[in-house]
């Protein structure tokens, strides 16, 4: 089953927020929750997560990547639930720590917070007017790290790269719960998932292929559709990796058509695929173009520089 639908889950996880840009909430004795979203929505956030938790409050907020749209509530949560901790990466951290980097976090949040009105999840939906601020990390998050989350409850995390450089995933191997954040790609409402590399396609298709092996029954990416079941998470996963696989034979096909020029093979993939999807189930186009731009520039310089084919790019 694949599903936008908002609320408890299953096995105390509950999706929270909007269907666009959610948090995720695992309640037990040490409750946690997972990612922040967007800084204009973190009431909205804090007002869920005290919804389920009463007056209690999370013990951990383990973020997937650093990205605005992932890490932008964060400050917030941190002042609404001042004993929760904050877990990031090293990588996520150093990023933390440019000041470039958070001045482009505040640039992209306030955009989409200067657009909201147009987005019905968020249109009739308690908003803060306040701008994203910097927050201190509590938490380095190591790759295979177990975190015990209390009554027998452990939860791994994953370093899974490729979106970016500090991208990690979280998994639950008891209840077989996964939080993949961008690491396993995103349905934005086309029949083929749309692929998520930024950073590096061939450690992204490394980190879909470690997911994958693993026996899921709840697969929490992070926008839009959960989805539920073993073949339902099977299925995905394969979806993901071939809309990889063509997302790069594509790009290489325009670098040739446009004699390598960037910014013509963005303008003509962006008609192609980005252009056609009904609002609002679409990331905002500042953003897409951002990581587009990064995603065709990162193969151009792939295909002038070739190297051995990778085993996780053999896939029919």
């Amino acid at each position: 089953m694949i599903s936008n639908a908002l609320g408890h889950l299953m096995n105390h996880a509950y999706k929270l927020g909007n269907q666009d840009c959610p948090v995720f909430l695992l309640d037990g004795p040490e409750p946690i929750v997972i990612d922040s979203g967007v800084t204009c929505a973190a009431e909205l956030y804090a007002a869920a997560i005290r919804s389920v938790l009463g007056t209690r409050q999370p013990s951990i907020l383990f973020l997937t990547h650093v990205h605005w749209d992932h890490c932008g509530g964060a400050a917030y949560l941190k002042k609404a639930f001042p004993a929760m901790k904050i877990a990031v990466s090293r990588q996520g951290e150093k990023i933390l720590a440019r000041p470039n980097a958070l001045a482009l976090i505040k640039m992209l949040n306030q955009a989409f917070s200067a657009q909201v009105h147009t987005i019905p999840d968020y249109a009739s939906l308690m908003l803060v007017e306040e701008d994203f601020q910097p927050f201190d990390v509590d938490i380095l998050i190591e790759d295979n790290q177990v975190f015990n989350l209390g009554a027998g409850v452990m939860m791994k995390a994953l370093a899974t790269p490729g979106h970016t450089q500090d991208h990690f995933s979280y998994y639950l191997p008891g209840p077989q719960i996964m939080f993949a954040g961008e690491a396993a790609g995103v349905n934005y409402g086309l029949d083929a998932v749309s692929t998520e590399f930024v950073s590096d396609y061939d450690a992204y298709l490394t980190s879909l292929h470690r997911l994958a092996a693993l026996p899921a029954e709840l697969l929490c990416p992070g926008h839009f559709q959960h989805v539920m079941g073993t073949d339902d998470i099977a299925a995905f996963f394969d979806r993901s990796i071939t809309a990889t696989l063509r997302f790069k034979t594509r790009v290489l096909e325009l670098l040739e058509e446009e004699s390598g020029s960037i910014d013509r093979v963005v303008k003509r993939y962006k008609a192609e695929w980005y252009d056609v999807i009904v609002a609002p189930n679409k990331q905002p186009e500042v953003p897409f173009l951002i990581n587009l731009r990064a995603r065709v520039a990162h193969l151009a310089g792939r295909a002038a520089a070739p190297t051995s084919r990778g085993a996780a790019e053999t896939v029919d």
